[in-house]
């Protein structure tokens, strides 16, 4: 009998693959109009801008192995600009050893491959799923159904699963624990010249955690592009603002922290991007690795902590565990 894996992103798609390779016959399912999740980027004249997941590591042996062979798939490429941090008011090179991988031409490219040889169900919101003699069905929200699944496995943010299970389940979900994300892209008319590849924003008062330079990217946009993260806090604070509110709030705090005059600086264009379940500041508090029902599984980078490599981790042993019991 075939699996159901719900959500598209990098812990969904690590399931659904490990599982197909041991012989299983699995479907995906995934509200977007293709694979990513957080890693989605977004296709723009100038290129693809990375608006969620802006790199990640891979400290693990397992996933240092995927990694080695979407680098030969070159799905993956290294980014090797220099990192800064802005603390205090000010702005200093922060070098460290840290290996920095993003996809490539866009941040979902693994993703993507991964996607292309599994049975995936895109633009397909699911509503209900249902436990049944025969097995586990799932219905859309055009009351189109699925199954029957042997298993399933939620592999989308906490809250978004709460609202799948009956309530005993249901409750037992941390959904206040992935916090909200405003996410702006600025495409520059004029560059600023700065040799910034990312900045960590260390000063609390800006409402802003993370500042990136996406033209220093292994095939993204060569224009001047720069990337602004919000806090949980400034974003969760300033949830239902507008577009013009962020690209406002975006280009002050490029100007500050990179020490240039409030109209220094011209913007061809925006994109602006509310991401509910980005950032998270806290491991959970219980133990989300074993089936919640018999049958039902949970994946995600928020079982552990958060992070591209955990995301992955998360999916690839759970197939193990599904596998082998």
């Amino acid at each position: 009998m075939t699996l159901a894996v719900i959500g598209a992103g990098m812990a969904g798609l690590s399931c659904a693959f490990a599982l197909q390779q041991a012989g299983q016959q699995v479907a995906v399912f995934d509200k977007a109009r293709g694979a990513g999740g957080r890693m989605s980027s977004k296709r723009s004249a100038e290129g693809y801008l990375d608006l969620g997941a802006q790199y990640f590591t891979a400290r693990q042996p397992l996933f240092q192995q995927q990694v080695a062979q979407w680098l030969k798939q070159g799905v993956v490429n290294r980014w090797l600009a220099p990192m800064y941090q802005y603390r205090a008011g000010q702005l200093a090179a922060s070098p460290d050893a840290e290996q920095r991988f993003i996809g490539t031409p866009a941040m979902h490219s693994p993703l993507r491959v991964m996607a292309d040889t599994l049975e995936c169900h895109f633009n397909c919101r699911v509503s209900t799923i249902t436990n049944t003699a025969e097995g586990w069905f799932i219905q859309n929200e055009h009351a189109e159904q699925f199954g029957p699944f042997a298993q399933v496995i939620l592999a989308i943010p906490p809250a978004q699963a709460a609202t799948l299970l009956p309530p005993p389940l249901a409750v037992t979900l941390p959904t206040d624990l992935l916090q909200p994300c405003w996410a702006v892209s600025l495409q520059l008319s004029k560059a600023t010249q700065h040799a910034a590849g990312g900045i960590f924003v260390k000063d609390q008062a800006l409402g802003v955690s993370w500042i990136s330079r996406q033209n220093s990217k292994p095939g993204r946009s060569v224009t001047e592009n720069w990337l602004v993260h919000f806090t949980p806090e400034f974003s969760q604070q300033h949830l239902e603002q507008d577009a013009v509110f962020w690209q406002q709030q975006a280009q002050h705090a490029l100007c500050e922290i990179l020490g240039l005059a409030n109209d220094s600086i011209s913007v061809n264009s925006a994109l602006c991007h509310r991401w509910l379940y980005a950032q998270q500041q806290q491991m959970p508090d219980s133990n989300f690795q074993d089936a919640i029902a018999p049958g039902l599984w949970l994946a995600g980078d928020w079982t552990r902590g958060g992070r591209v490599e955990n995301a992955w981790l998360s999916g690839y042993e759970l197939a193990q565990r599904i596998q082998h019991g």
